[in-house]
């Protein structure tokens, strides 16, 4: 897949997808963090070791709109 950007809440973010699932998020030319998702009972969560909870979620909910 190739990269893309979203934009969330005017704040637009480049998308860089990885082959084992994960995106890795960037700013600019600067990585802010990496977004996995975690499919559990037929809902898909998102979680990053370095981005705030409520962040990861809104990022990787456009992540799932933008495959649509």
């Amino acid at each position: 897949m190739e990269p893309f950007e979203i934009n969330l809440a005017g704040q637009v973010l480049n998308i860089q997808p990885r082959l084992d699932g994960a995106y890795d998020i960037f700013d600019g030319s600067e990585k802010i963090g990496t977004v996995v998702p975690v499919s559990a009972n037929g809902q898909t969560n998102w979680t990053s070791e370095e981005l705030n909870v409520d962040y990861a979620k809104q990022i990787g909910e456009l992540i799932d709109e933008y495959k649509l």
